[in-house]
């Protein structure tokens, strides 16, 4: 019973020393520090566990805590409230108690007979074969979490990994599941080394478990020291910009669904004056402004006729016109009113005001913007006569690409050597004349000058934080990355952090510059390192007219593999499974067979 009342402690205390480690309201950035220790006692409590029961309900309580402790914020989101903290929790966590059901699979097969066998030094690598199995289930949770409809990655080992950025570089290679991985080998790693006090029978024994500590020490070192000069080299890369964007951010500070259309807008112009003004000081020409997600109410394409109207003094279409300048305004677009199919979008206008196309949110937000089931009668049901709240948008149809002028880069010719045959033929006609067609091609390139444009796509919200969406739109040929988002809902600078931290990993993965346009923060650009570039301040009503370097696209690792990394260890972890039950199932037909020949044998004599 003690036993069992420390396990459910170090349970709950890994949970709640995890949540430490994520951004919160003391660490806005984290702790990576702590992350680096925050799974030694879970890992401890599920190799002292004694059935799939117990490492099933450790596993809920460490998942449970962390949701609770770090995500407490959704319980203030509009309509939901509660309710979308209590269904993301209870997920969650249910979640971690299927990961650990997986854990325990290899502890299971671990007999008396082989743990004196390994305290005998006769299994040299037990110790790292236990590591290696925590860390690909730990790395197995956090991708089932952070995956598919349901996905949330929040809560994860890799976000309290971010204030360390010569460690967070191996993303464009692994992803985030390679950080996650060598934060939880570390955390491993301190708690066999706890673990192997008890076993100091004598001085032989001690012998032997300091000789596999020794070596699992050595590869854990081994992989950080490569992880550091692999990250080290890429923060010294000289990366210079092939051309640059000139942006205005606008960080309204109000939530749209308390202020409305017309305050909204109103200090959306006045911020947008100032952003626009701001470069003009400099001598440089807005290319774009950015409105965060949600700030139009309507639904396009026919809203676009009331915003030619409203607001009544100077309608959004006019007050765009003015600046002779394209938009990009977070709203609604109605894709079916009949069947009241609406996404979440966002909207590109013209310099002159005029409605031009949009992208709509693909990956929604579970409990919140999507209700799983939406269309059953019976989850409609219970949404709104239980729940008391119904909202359910629909995901976007399709992946878009955006691209605007550059103005300042209008006037450059197309080089001449840009998209040209490799091999060429250089002739003259019959009486040793050039040919003017011939000519033609050695004096200019027709072609469409690459630096007088920007390619640009916009994950809308959270799906700045999901490779699946975002390598779509990568490999649409987008250059840049412009994220625009809404979580002044959540009136907490951890949530804003938090969500800008699990964002700045996709800057990394794809070595391209994130910019990020929020209604209340974090609004921020960020190059292909992961460095701050630009930034505003969390929850105040402001806007900055930046110059963004925006870089030659990079194809790395991740963007062709993606998550591979999480895919070879998710494979083994199940390879595992399928063999060990196969020679169980395979062992009992032995001993079946066993008995029914010794049976047989009896009745013939």
């Amino acid at each position: 019973m003690n036993q069992l009342f420390l396990q459910v402690f170090c349970a709950i205390f890994s949970g709640a020393t995890e949540s430490i480690s994520i951004s919160n309201e003391i660490l806005p950035f984290g702790s990576p520090l702590t992350a680096l220790l925050c799974l030694s006692p879970l890992y401890i409590a599920v190799y002292k566990s004694k059935s799939y029961k117990q490492t099933f309900w450790l596993f809920f309580l460490q998942t449970l805590t962390v949701h609770l402790l770090s995500s407490y914020w959704l319980a203030n989101f509009h309509g939901f409230a509660a309710f979308t903290l209590g269904a993301s929790a209870l997920g969650t966590a249910f979640q971690g108690g299927f990961c650990g059901i997986i854990m325990h699979v290899f502890p299971s097969k671990i007999s008396k007979k082989a743990k004196l066998q390994e305290q005998a030094g006769l299994c040299p690598y037990q110790i790292f074969k236990r590591m290696l199995w925590f860390c690909a289930c730990w790395v197995l949770y956090e991708y089932i979490k952070s995956t598919g409809a349901l996905g949330y990655p929040w809560g994860t080992l890799f976000m309290a990994a971010y204030k360390w950025k010569i460690f967070t570089q191996i993303a464009d290679i692994t992803g985030v599941w390679g950080i996650t991985f060598i934060y939880a080998l570390f955390s491993s790693l301190t708690a066999e080394t706890i673990m192997s006090r008890e076993y100091f029978l004598d001085k032989t024994q001690a012998q032997n478990i300091n000789k596999q500590l020794a070596q699992a020490a050595k590869f854990t070192l081994a992989v950080f020291a490569l992880c550091g000069i692999y990250g080290i080299i890429q923060i010294s890369i000289p990366r210079w910009p092939e051309k640059l964007l000139n942006a205005v951010i606008v960080q309204q500070n109000i939530d749209p669904w308390e202020g409305g259309d017309k305050k909204s807008i109103e200090i959306s112009k006045k911020l947008t004056k100032k952003g626009i003004r701001q470069l003009s000081e400099q001598g440089k020409e807005t290319d774009l402004v950015i409105w965060s997600e949600g700030v139009l109410s309507k639904n396009f394409p026919k809203a676009a006729n009331y915003y030619s109207h409203f607001p009544e003094d100077e309608s959004l279409k006019e007050f765009i016109a003015s600046t002779q300048t394209p938009f990009l305004i977070g709203g609604g677009v109605s894709l079916d009113r009949k069947k009241r199919k609406r996404t979440n979008s966002a909207i590109l206008f013209d310099k002159n005001g005029i409605f031009s196309g949009f992208y709509s949110k693909i990956q929604l937000v579970p409990f919140a913007e999507r209700v799983p089931y939406a269309e059953n009668p019976v989850m409609i049901f219970f949404m709104r006569n239980v729940v008391g709240f119904y909202l359910s948008l629909v995901p976007g149809f399709q992946y878009a690409l955006f691209k605007i002028p550059l103005k300042e880069n209008q006037d450059f010719e197309t080089p001449l050597d840009f998209n040209r045959e490799k091999f060429a033929e250089i002739k003259l006609d019959g009486n040793g004349n050039s040919i003017q067609k011939e000519r033609i091609k050695f004096s200019e390139n027709n072609q469409e000058n690459p630096i007088s444009f920007l390619k640009f796509s916009t994950p809308i919200c959270f799906e700045d934080s999901f490779p699946s969406v975002c390598t779509n739109l990568f490999k649409l040929g987008s250059e840049i990355f412009i994220n625009i988002t809404n979580d002044s809902w959540s009136k907490t600078n951890s949530a804003e952090m938090q969500h800008f931290i699990a964002s700045s990993y996709l800057a990394i993965e794809y070595r391209t510059t994130l910019l990020r346009c929020a209604n209340s923060g974090y609004s921020v650009a960020v190059n292909p390192s992961g460095k701050i570039l630009y930034d505003l301040p969390l929850f105040t009503e402001s806007s900055m007219g930046i110059s963004v370097p925006i870089y030659k696209r990079q194809i790395t690792i991740f963007s062709v593999l993606g998550n591979w990394f999480a895919h070879i260890l998710i494979f083994a972890v199940f390879s595992y499974i399928i063999f060990s039950a196969v020679k169980d199932i395979s062992f009992i037909n032995k001993k079946k067979i066993r008995k029914f020949l010794k049976k047989a044998i009896r009745k013939l004599k």
